[in-house]
């Protein structure tokens, strides 16, 4: 049931109806659940039952971790809730991926054999949610929330529709106190909700679907494409996947608005970044402050010298290249960034590095980033080499058309719009001075602009896959 569905559309109009008409804050919260397990059971009926497990475990775990003053058991009870969600994400994510590997060493090492793969059905969302009942035992343990004791609520943060698929990732501390307010009508948040949903509609089935169309071909077969279309394909698949997850984003913290619930921001204007640091303070911003605080700090962050440091930087960004997917090419994704955050942190504050203009920090930071997503895209490490040694090696072949080049420049620039004129923060004003009948038809306007733009075969949201 994707966002940009008509069944979607219809769904949401009768919960969305449904939500409001019902008068008892508890009796709207227990809708709101019961809509949640109805998307999430429209993908797969059955895996519903895992994330309902998942959840009761780590409901469970934060009961038994408030009753005990121990430190050992308290600590026992954390490593067993962590390890079981843990197990369930390695099984049924990573299981063929070890599979496929330890057979590839076996043949290295002589040994014979088939290669075998587990019939595994991947959960939808199981990263995220995974994620957000870890983060609810290990903040329950080092007792920064208590555990909550009404199933409702609990189950209402992890199942919350909005952002069960692809997040944002919602922190317990953030999400359970909201489940707890009643809920007004209130005619700005709900504009706010709508202009961020027709915003995320707008990236991801006018920009992100039409650049894939051009996107997919070359990555599939970088071989028969020279240089410059290597070099629009990179760049396209950057603000491809960009208007892909920031849009479902947007569209979910939109959804979540008009309930009367808030959802952090996820996305900050990325590529407009100095820097790799600077670049994840605004990419996936949920995801990077996750491994900032339940990974890198316990690690030990940066607080036992340089070595450490640079080593708990790069360890935490291979396993966030790893959360991404069963594929070495996450890991060498990961891996990339790792270093060029432990380089940054090498030169930062020098004097050469404070004479760069800020407008070239800008540029390299973005060609780092690009460089990084064609091992992100690609469907093999081949692939990824053959494409990156187009972008850097002048290679004739196949080249695009003039009308598919215009298209995808066009596409390109719209993106880099997008990024000056939030910045700037343009249009935020220029909406806060319009009559509420003049916005009303900017907004229909644009909403038919964009239905009209979007193409008749629309893609799933490339984040669905982890």
């Amino acid at each position: 049931m994707l966002f940009v569905s008509q069944q979607f559309l219809n769904f949401f109009a009768v919960v969305f109806l449904v939500y409001w008409a019902i008068k008892p804050h508890r009796a709207r919260m227990a809708w709101l659940l019961g809509a949640s397990v109805v998307f999430y059971m429209s993908w797969n009926p059955w895996l519903i039952l895992l994330i309902l497990f998942s959840a009761s475990v780590d409901f469970l775990a934060a009961l038994a971790l408030e009753k005990q003053t121990g430190q050992g058991v308290r600590r026992l009870i954390l490593v067993g809730s962590i390890s079981i969600n843990l197990g369930l994400l390695a099984f049924f994510k990573y299981a063929n991926f070890f599979l496929d590997n330890l057979h590839g060493l076996g043949n290295w090492l002589g040994f014979g054999g088939d290669a075998r793969t587990l019939n595994i059905i991947l959960p939808l969302g199981i990263s995220f949610y995974t994620f957000e009942t870890i983060s609810y035992i290990v903040d329950v343990y080092r007792r920064r929330v208590k555990a909550e004791r009404n199933l409702l609520n609990y189950a209402l943060f992890i199942l919350f529709f909005p952002h069960l698929i692809a997040g944002p990732i919602v922190r317990p501390a953030d999400f359970l106190p909201q489940t707890r307010q009643p809920k007004r009508r209130n005619w700005n948040r709900a504009a706010l909700g709508m202009r961020l949903i027709l915003i995320g509609i707008a990236k991801k089935a006018v920009v992100a679907d039409h650049l894939a169309v051009v996107v997919d071909p070359i990555f599939a077969s970088p071989w028969d494409y020279d240089s410059a279309a290597c070099w629009l394909g990179m760049v396209g698949y950057a603000c491809q996947i960009y208007c892909d997850f920031s849009g479902y984003s947007d569209m979910a913290i939109g959804l979540a608005h008009l309930f009367g619930f808030k959802l952090r921001r996820n996305f900050n204007l990325p590529y407009l970044a100095a820097s790799i640091a600077e670049f994840w303070h605004r990419w996936h911003i949920s995801l990077s402050s996750w491994l900032r605080d339940y990974l890198y700090i316990p690690l030990g962050g940066s607080r036992h010298g340089a070595w450490n440091t640079n080593r708990n930087l790069l360890l935490t960004m291979v396993l966030g290249g790893l959360w991404h997917g069963a594929s070495w090419n996450f890991v060498l994704w990961g891996a990339l960034h790792g270093a060029l955050l432990v380089l940054h942190r090498q030169i930062s504050g020098r004097a050469l590095t404070r004479q760069i203009p800020a407008v070239a920090s800008i540029a390299i930071t973005f060609l780092c980033v690009c460089v990084g997503w064609v091992f992100f895209r690609a469907t093999s490490l081949s692939a990824a080499g053959a494409i990156l040694q187009r972008v850097f090696w002048p290679t004739a072949a196949n080249h695009l058309n003039a009308e598919t080049s215009t298209l995808m420049l066009v596409l390109i620039v719209a993106v880099a719009l997008e990024h000056l004129l939030r910045d700037r923060r343009w249009a935020d004003r220029v909406f806060a001075r319009l009559p509420a009948p003049v916005a009303g038809l900017a907004y229909g306007a644009a909403a038919v602009m964009v239905f009209l733009l979007m193409p008749e075969d629309g893609k799933g949201f490339i984040y669905f896959q982890f």
